[in-house]
Protein backbone atom coordinates (compact mmCIF):
# COMPACT_ATOMS: atom_id res chain seq x y z
CA UNK A 1 0.00 0.00 0.00
CA UNK A 2 1.22 3.48 -0.88
CA UNK A 3 -1.85 5.59 -0.14
CA UNK A 4 -4.63 5.52 2.46
CA UNK A 5 -7.49 7.82 1.50
CA UNK A 6 -10.37 8.69 3.85
CA UNK A 7 -13.64 9.60 2.12
CA UNK A 8 -16.75 10.18 4.21
CA UNK A 9 -19.55 12.73 4.24
CA UNK A 10 -20.02 13.61 7.91
CA UNK A 11 -17.69 16.22 9.38
CA UNK A 12 -18.19 15.17 13.02
CA UNK A 13 -16.44 11.86 12.39
CA UNK A 14 -13.21 13.80 11.98
CA UNK A 15 -13.29 14.33 15.75
CA UNK A 16 -13.47 10.58 16.39
CA UNK A 17 -10.33 10.02 14.31
CA UNK A 18 -8.54 12.80 16.20
CA UNK A 19 -5.06 13.82 14.98
CA UNK A 20 -4.63 10.84 12.67
CA UNK A 21 -6.40 12.66 9.84
CA UNK A 22 -3.78 15.44 10.06
CA UNK A 23 -0.90 13.02 9.53
CA UNK A 24 0.65 13.25 6.08
CA UNK A 25 2.59 10.00 6.22
CA UNK A 26 3.08 6.92 8.40
CA UNK A 27 6.38 5.39 7.34
CA UNK A 28 6.00 4.68 3.61
CA UNK A 29 2.20 5.17 3.51
CA UNK A 30 0.80 8.60 2.58
CA UNK A 31 -2.50 9.65 4.23
CA UNK A 32 -5.13 11.80 2.50
CA UNK A 33 -8.28 13.22 4.08
CA UNK A 34 -11.21 13.84 1.73
CA UNK A 35 -13.93 14.12 4.40
CA UNK A 36 -16.88 16.49 4.63
CA UNK A 37 -19.84 17.18 2.33
CA UNK A 38 -17.71 18.77 -0.42
CA UNK A 39 -14.27 17.10 -0.31
CA UNK A 40 -15.77 13.62 -0.10
CA UNK A 41 -17.17 14.15 -3.61
CA UNK A 42 -13.61 14.50 -4.88
CA UNK A 43 -12.73 11.35 -2.93
CA UNK A 44 -15.60 9.46 -4.56
CA UNK A 45 -14.39 10.64 -7.98
CA UNK A 46 -10.94 9.20 -7.22
CA UNK A 47 -12.53 6.01 -5.87
CA UNK A 48 -14.36 5.50 -9.15
CA UNK A 49 -11.15 5.56 -11.21
CA UNK A 50 -8.41 4.29 -8.87
CA UNK A 51 -8.68 0.53 -8.41
CA UNK A 52 -5.12 -0.49 -7.54
CA UNK A 53 -4.52 -2.31 -4.25
CA UNK A 54 -1.74 0.20 -3.58
CA UNK A 55 -4.47 2.82 -3.02
CA UNK A 56 -6.92 1.95 -0.24
CA UNK A 57 -10.06 3.98 0.48
CA UNK A 58 -11.75 4.21 3.90
CA UNK A 59 -15.33 5.33 4.48
CA UNK A 60 -16.91 5.92 7.91
CA UNK A 61 -20.39 4.81 9.02
CA UNK A 62 -21.43 3.90 5.49
CA UNK A 63 -21.64 7.51 4.20
CA UNK A 64 -21.09 6.55 1.43
CA UNK A 65 -20.75 2.78 1.60
CA UNK A 66 -17.81 1.39 -0.38
CA UNK A 67 -18.71 -1.96 -1.93
CA UNK A 68 -15.46 -2.71 -3.76
CA UNK A 69 -13.53 -5.06 -1.47
CA UNK A 70 -10.48 -5.05 -3.73
CA UNK A 71 -9.24 -1.68 -2.40
CA UNK A 72 -11.69 -0.22 0.10
CA UNK A 73 -13.07 -0.76 3.61
CA UNK A 74 -15.92 0.65 5.68
CA UNK A 75 -15.17 1.69 9.25
CA UNK A 76 -18.09 1.82 11.69
CA UNK A 77 -17.30 4.23 14.53
CA UNK A 78 -18.54 4.17 18.11
CA UNK A 79 -19.49 0.53 18.36
CA UNK A 80 -18.73 -3.15 17.82
CA UNK A 81 -19.68 -5.44 14.94
CA UNK A 82 -23.25 -5.33 16.30
CA UNK A 83 -23.46 -1.72 15.04
CA UNK A 84 -23.09 -2.76 11.38
CA UNK A 85 -26.55 -2.47 9.74
CA UNK A 86 -28.04 -5.82 8.74
CA UNK A 87 -28.14 -4.90 5.03
CA UNK A 88 -24.34 -4.47 5.03
CA UNK A 89 -23.29 -7.38 7.25
CA UNK A 90 -22.92 -9.77 4.33
CA UNK A 91 -19.96 -7.77 2.98
CA UNK A 92 -16.47 -8.67 4.16
CA UNK A 93 -14.87 -5.20 4.12
CA UNK A 94 -16.54 -3.93 7.30
CA UNK A 95 -14.37 -2.89 10.26
CA UNK A 96 -15.27 -1.40 13.64
CA UNK A 97 -13.68 0.82 16.28
CA UNK A 98 -14.62 -1.27 19.33
CA UNK A 99 -14.68 -4.91 20.42
CA UNK A 100 -15.31 -7.02 23.51
CA UNK A 101 -15.22 -10.71 24.33
CA UNK A 102 -18.78 -10.84 22.94
CA UNK A 103 -17.82 -9.53 19.48
CA UNK A 104 -15.35 -10.17 16.64
CA UNK A 105 -11.94 -8.65 17.42
CA UNK A 106 -10.65 -9.55 13.95
CA UNK A 107 -12.63 -6.62 12.58
CA UNK A 108 -11.23 -4.09 15.07
CA UNK A 109 -9.22 -1.08 13.88
CA UNK A 110 -7.61 1.24 16.44
CA UNK A 111 -6.07 4.57 15.49
CA UNK A 112 -3.63 5.60 18.20
CA UNK A 113 -2.72 9.08 19.50
CA UNK A 114 -0.54 11.30 17.36
CA UNK A 115 1.46 13.77 19.47
CA UNK A 116 1.68 17.10 17.65
CA UNK A 117 2.72 19.28 20.58
CA UNK A 118 4.27 18.44 23.94
CA UNK A 119 2.25 19.60 26.94
CA UNK A 120 2.92 20.15 30.62
CA UNK A 121 0.87 19.80 33.80
CA UNK A 122 -0.84 22.98 35.01
CA UNK A 123 0.37 24.42 38.32
CA UNK A 124 -3.18 24.34 39.66
CA UNK A 125 -4.26 21.18 37.86
CA UNK A 126 -7.70 19.63 38.15
CA UNK A 127 -9.01 16.10 37.78
CA UNK A 128 -11.26 16.10 34.70
CA UNK A 129 -13.97 13.60 33.90
CA UNK A 130 -16.11 14.11 30.79
CA UNK A 131 -18.80 11.62 29.85
CA UNK A 132 -22.46 10.80 29.65
CA UNK A 133 -23.90 7.91 31.63
CA UNK A 134 -27.28 6.34 31.04
CA UNK A 135 -29.51 5.06 33.83
CA UNK A 136 -29.55 1.26 33.86
CA UNK A 137 -33.06 -0.19 34.10
CA UNK A 138 -32.61 -3.71 32.78
CA UNK A 139 -33.62 -6.10 35.56
CA UNK A 140 -31.08 -8.77 34.63
CA UNK A 141 -28.25 -6.23 34.56
CA UNK A 142 -29.22 -4.87 37.99
CA UNK A 143 -29.36 -8.40 39.44
CA UNK A 144 -25.89 -9.20 38.07
CA UNK A 145 -24.58 -5.96 39.55
CA UNK A 146 -26.06 -6.50 42.98
CA UNK A 147 -24.64 -10.00 43.15
CA UNK A 148 -21.16 -9.11 41.87
CA UNK A 149 -20.73 -5.42 42.73
CA UNK A 150 -18.12 -5.82 45.46
CA UNK A 151 -16.19 -8.41 43.49
CA UNK A 152 -16.07 -6.18 40.39
CA UNK A 153 -15.05 -3.04 42.29
CA UNK A 154 -12.21 -5.02 43.86
CA UNK A 155 -11.03 -6.21 40.45
CA UNK A 156 -12.11 -4.01 37.54
CA UNK A 157 -10.57 -6.43 35.02
CA UNK A 158 -13.30 -9.01 35.77
CA UNK A 159 -15.71 -7.51 33.23
CA UNK A 160 -13.29 -8.37 30.43
CA UNK A 161 -12.76 -12.00 31.47
CA UNK A 162 -14.63 -14.89 29.88
CA UNK A 163 -14.47 -16.87 33.13
CA UNK A 164 -16.61 -14.22 34.83
CA UNK A 165 -19.25 -14.01 32.11
CA UNK A 166 -19.52 -17.76 31.43
CA UNK A 167 -21.24 -18.12 34.79
CA UNK A 168 -23.79 -15.50 33.78
CA UNK A 169 -24.56 -15.68 30.05
CA UNK A 170 -23.74 -17.57 26.87
CA UNK A 171 -20.66 -15.83 25.45
CA UNK A 172 -22.02 -16.30 21.92
CA UNK A 173 -25.35 -14.67 22.75
CA UNK A 174 -25.75 -11.06 21.53
CA UNK A 175 -27.49 -10.15 24.78
CA UNK A 176 -24.11 -10.44 26.48
CA UNK A 177 -22.90 -7.21 24.86
CA UNK A 178 -25.92 -5.31 26.22
CA UNK A 179 -25.28 -6.66 29.72
CA UNK A 180 -21.59 -5.71 29.37
CA UNK A 181 -22.52 -2.10 28.52
CA UNK A 182 -24.92 -1.91 31.47
CA UNK A 183 -22.37 -3.23 33.96
CA UNK A 184 -19.79 -0.73 32.71
CA UNK A 185 -22.34 2.07 33.21
CA UNK A 186 -22.92 0.93 36.79
CA UNK A 187 -19.16 0.81 37.41
CA UNK A 188 -18.90 4.41 36.18
CA UNK A 189 -21.60 5.51 38.59
CA UNK A 190 -19.81 4.00 41.60
CA UNK A 191 -16.39 5.33 40.61
CA UNK A 192 -17.74 8.86 40.05
CA UNK A 193 -19.39 8.71 43.48
CA UNK A 194 -16.00 7.90 45.00
CA UNK A 195 -14.28 10.65 42.99
CA UNK A 196 -16.67 13.24 44.39
CA UNK A 197 -15.98 12.09 47.94
CA UNK A 198 -12.19 12.12 47.51
CA UNK A 199 -11.63 15.14 45.30
CA UNK A 200 -14.49 17.52 46.08
CA UNK A 201 -13.78 20.83 44.28
CA UNK A 202 -10.59 19.39 42.75
CA UNK A 203 -12.85 17.38 40.40
CA UNK A 204 -14.36 18.94 37.30
CA UNK A 205 -17.25 16.73 36.17
CA UNK A 206 -18.79 17.39 32.74
CA UNK A 207 -21.95 15.72 31.45
CA UNK A 208 -25.58 16.87 31.53
CA UNK A 209 -27.00 13.64 32.91
CA UNK A 210 -24.64 13.78 35.92
CA UNK A 211 -26.31 17.00 37.16
CA UNK A 212 -29.21 15.07 38.62
CA UNK A 213 -26.79 13.51 41.10
CA UNK A 214 -24.09 16.18 41.26
CA UNK A 215 -25.49 19.73 40.80
CA UNK A 216 -21.99 21.16 40.32
CA UNK A 217 -21.47 19.10 37.16
CA UNK A 218 -21.18 21.14 33.97
CA UNK A 219 -23.50 20.79 31.01
CA UNK A 220 -22.32 18.66 28.10
CA UNK A 221 -20.35 20.55 25.47
CA UNK A 222 -19.30 18.66 22.34
CA UNK A 223 -16.99 21.34 20.96
CA UNK A 224 -13.62 19.73 20.24
CA UNK A 225 -11.78 22.90 21.28
CA UNK A 226 -13.70 23.10 24.57
CA UNK A 227 -12.82 19.50 25.44
CA UNK A 228 -9.19 19.97 24.39
CA UNK A 229 -8.81 23.04 26.64
CA UNK A 230 -10.23 21.15 29.63
CA UNK A 231 -7.95 18.16 29.13
CA UNK A 232 -4.77 20.16 28.50
CA UNK A 233 -2.41 20.12 31.48
CA UNK A 234 -4.83 18.29 33.78
CA UNK A 235 -5.22 14.75 35.09
CA UNK A 236 -7.95 13.23 32.94
CA UNK A 237 -9.94 10.35 34.35
CA UNK A 238 -11.28 7.68 32.04
CA UNK A 239 -13.15 4.44 32.73
CA UNK A 240 -12.75 3.05 29.23
CA UNK A 241 -15.36 2.76 26.50
CA UNK A 242 -18.62 1.05 27.46
CA UNK A 243 -18.48 -0.67 24.08
CA UNK A 244 -14.91 -1.90 24.22
CA UNK A 245 -12.25 -3.72 26.23
CA UNK A 246 -9.38 -1.70 24.70
CA UNK A 247 -7.63 1.21 26.39
CA UNK A 248 -7.27 3.39 23.29
CA UNK A 249 -10.49 4.69 21.77
CA UNK A 250 -11.55 8.21 20.65
CA UNK A 251 -11.92 9.70 24.17
CA UNK A 252 -8.67 8.38 25.64
CA UNK A 253 -6.94 9.30 22.37
CA UNK A 254 -8.29 12.86 22.68
CA UNK A 255 -6.99 13.13 26.25
CA UNK A 256 -3.46 12.12 25.26
CA UNK A 257 -3.36 14.29 22.13
CA UNK A 258 -4.66 17.31 24.09
CA UNK A 259 -1.76 17.16 26.53
CA UNK A 260 -3.66 15.69 29.47
CA UNK A 261 -2.35 12.94 31.72
CA UNK A 262 -4.57 9.91 31.18
CA UNK A 263 -5.64 8.22 34.43
CA UNK A 264 -7.59 5.15 33.38
CA UNK A 265 -9.20 2.02 34.77
CA UNK A 266 -7.60 -1.21 33.60
CA UNK A 267 -8.49 -2.54 30.16
CA UNK A 268 -7.58 -5.83 28.53
CA UNK A 269 -4.59 -4.36 26.67
CA UNK A 270 -3.50 -1.66 29.17
CA UNK A 271 -0.23 -3.39 30.10
CA UNK A 272 0.68 -4.00 26.44
CA UNK A 273 0.15 -0.36 25.48
CA UNK A 274 1.41 1.53 28.54
CA UNK A 275 4.13 -0.93 29.59
CA UNK A 276 6.21 0.55 32.47
CA UNK A 277 3.70 3.35 32.88
CA UNK A 278 0.83 0.95 33.58
CA UNK A 279 1.36 0.80 37.35
CA UNK A 280 1.44 4.59 37.54
CA UNK A 281 -1.55 5.73 35.47
CA UNK A 282 -3.90 2.72 35.46
CA UNK A 283 -5.99 1.58 38.43
CA UNK A 284 -7.25 -1.96 38.92
CA UNK A 285 -9.87 -1.43 41.64
CA UNK A 286 -11.89 1.21 43.49
CA UNK A 287 -9.33 1.16 46.30
CA UNK A 288 -6.40 1.45 43.90
CA UNK A 289 -8.02 4.46 42.25
CA UNK A 290 -8.21 6.25 45.59
CA UNK A 291 -4.62 5.38 46.51
CA UNK A 292 -3.23 6.64 43.20
CA UNK A 293 -5.22 9.86 43.47
CA UNK A 294 -3.74 10.36 46.93
CA UNK A 295 -0.27 9.88 45.42
CA UNK A 296 -0.94 12.49 42.73
CA UNK A 297 -2.16 15.01 45.29
CA UNK A 298 0.89 14.50 47.52
CA UNK A 299 3.44 14.38 44.67
CA UNK A 300 2.45 17.00 42.05
CA UNK A 301 5.99 17.07 40.62
CA UNK A 302 5.68 13.41 39.65
CA UNK A 303 2.68 14.14 37.42
CA UNK A 304 4.90 16.15 35.05
CA UNK A 305 7.31 13.22 34.74
CA UNK A 306 4.45 10.82 34.04
CA UNK A 307 3.05 13.10 31.34
CA UNK A 308 6.43 13.16 29.57
CA UNK A 309 6.61 9.36 29.75
CA UNK A 310 3.09 9.09 28.33
CA UNK A 311 3.90 11.37 25.40
CA UNK A 312 7.04 9.39 24.58
CA UNK A 313 5.05 6.17 24.25
CA UNK A 314 3.04 7.62 21.36
CA UNK A 315 5.83 9.46 19.57
CA UNK A 316 6.53 6.27 17.66
CA UNK A 317 4.63 5.53 14.45
CA UNK A 318 4.61 1.80 15.22
CA UNK A 319 1.13 1.66 16.78
CA UNK A 320 -0.62 3.27 13.81
CA UNK A 321 1.59 1.46 11.31
CA UNK A 322 0.38 -1.83 12.76
CA UNK A 323 -3.22 -0.70 12.19
CA UNK A 324 -2.39 0.28 8.59
CA UNK A 325 -0.77 -3.11 7.99
CA UNK A 326 -3.92 -4.83 9.24
CA UNK A 327 -5.90 -2.96 6.58
CA UNK A 328 -3.31 -3.82 3.92
CA UNK A 329 -3.27 -7.51 4.85
CA UNK A 330 -7.05 -7.65 4.49
CA UNK A 331 -6.94 -6.02 1.04
CA UNK A 332 -4.14 -8.33 -0.12
CA UNK A 333 -6.25 -11.33 0.89
CA UNK A 334 -9.09 -10.35 -1.44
Amino acid sequence: MKYLIFIFKRRFRREALNNFLHVKKVKEVSIFNFSGPIFYLLGKFLYFFLRSKKIIFVSCDGHDYLYREKNSINLWMGGTTSKIPSNYKKFKNNFVSASTLFTDENKLLTFFPVIKNRGKINDDYKFIYISENKKVENTNSLKIWQKNKDKILNDLSLVDKKEFWKEIVDINDEIGQNLYIDIKSLIRFELVRELNIILKDKLLLVGSNWKKYYPNALESNYSGKYVENLYQGNICIDFGSKNSEKCIYPRSCKIIESGGLLFQSINKDSKDVFKNLFDKICFVSLKDMGEKISFFLKNPIQTERLLIMQQKIFESENFNYKTIKKIENFINSR
